[in-house]
């Protein structure tokens, strides 16, 4: 399999992070996006929250939240 590109691992990571949030979130806003080794961090914001998407080369995706 070959690795994802950065749009192919922020696409996924937005699908995951809008289906995790369901309603929840609003005006999600993309902040920053790094390769490290064979993952994507996706870092996202919103009014209330942090999140980082995490995106294996795989395509599973992880999300974690932080209360600002």
């Amino acid at each position: 399999m070959a690795p994802l590109s950065q749009g192919e691992a922020q696409g996924i990571a937005r699908q995951r992070l809008v289906k995790y949030c369901g309603s929840g979130c609003s005006r999600l806003a993309p902040v920053r996006t790094q390769k490290i080794k064979d993952r994507w961090l996706v870092d996202f914001e919103d009014p209330l929250h942090k999140f980082t998407v995490t995106v294996e080369d795989n395509g599973s995706a992880k999300v974690t939240t932080w209360s600002k």
